[in-house]
């Protein structure tokens, strides 16, 4: 380790934390754009699929990113089919009176890919970026 002199030393240390800064977001926003293509995977995977149609729901969800570093954003939704996807997600009552159960798909992304991504944050953050 060199040696500074005492003069010296808050410049140093501003450009340490400016460091672990950088690093910190570039690792959080690597890791984010991961769980957003992780949670779509997962969606074309476990979304309900037709017979009759070639247009299936999980592939037309895709990824939006708004912003950049610690205001980043990304939006996961369905260009196409957006006005059913809350339907077959929480269920619904049929026009006939017939209820059409709950078809869940991204409730059970969300749950099983978020806690991951949250302890991957915090190691982040501790470690100053992976």
């Amino acid at each position: 380790m060199e040696s500074i002199k005492i003069e010296e030393l808050p410049k140093a240390i501003e450009k340490a934390v400016q460091s672990y800064a950088k690093d910190v977001e570039l690792s959080i926003d690597r890791r984010l754009e991961l769980t957003a293509d992780e949670i779509i995977t997962y969606i074309k995977q476990k979304a309900p699929r037709t017979s009759f149609s070639k247009d299936h729901l999980g592939d037309s969800f895709f990824k939006e990113s708004y912003d950049e570093g610690s205001n980043k954003t990304i939006i996961i939704y369905s260009k196409t089919k957006g006005s059913i996807v809350h339907l077959i997600e929480l269920g619904f009552r049929h026009r006939s009176g017939k209820y059409v159960p709950a078809r869940p798909f991204l409730r059970s992304a969300y749950d099983e890919l978020t806690p991951k991504m949250l302890e991957d944050l915090r190691e982040i953050i501790k470690k100053g970026g992976l």
